[in-house]
């Protein structure tokens, strides 16, 4: 037996559910369709930490390694003292320091650390 007191009709106007875990859409203010949840990701902001280009992941870089240069290792230090202060840091920046061909540990740090300070004298 049907129940006649169930709204069947579509919650929104351009409901395209195919089932109950279908893609979902929604109409964003131009009235253009978007997809929520979708995958892709807009590269064209992201800089990758080894060549310092635009629109890829140091994972995807082509170029060979960077040199561990000052720059590399000044801005390793200062991540690294961000992140033993607690200080959160961004996502790409977690990516970059998990990137990096060593473990981080004590003696490296206080490599970089040492290093940071011959330089900077």
């Amino acid at each position: 037996s049907k129940n006649t007191n169930v709204d069947t009709t579509p919650r929104y106007k351009n409901d395209d559910h195919s089932g109950q875990f279908g893609t979902q859409r929604t109409l964003n203010v131009t009235g253009t369709r978007e997809k929520v949840g979708s995958p892709i990701v807009h590269k064209s902001g992201i800089q990758c930490f080894n060549c310092k280009e635009y629109g890829h992941f140091t994972k995807e870089c082509r170029k060979p390694k960077r040199v561990k240069d000052f720059a590399y290792h000044k801005e390793k230090m200062l991540l690294c003292k961000q992140a033993e202060q607690g200080v959160p840091l961004q996502a790409e920046h977690y990516d970059w320091l998990a990137g990096t061909d060593e473990e981080v540990d004590e003696q490296e740090l206080e490599a970089h650390y040492s290093y940071m300070a011959k330089i900077q004298e």
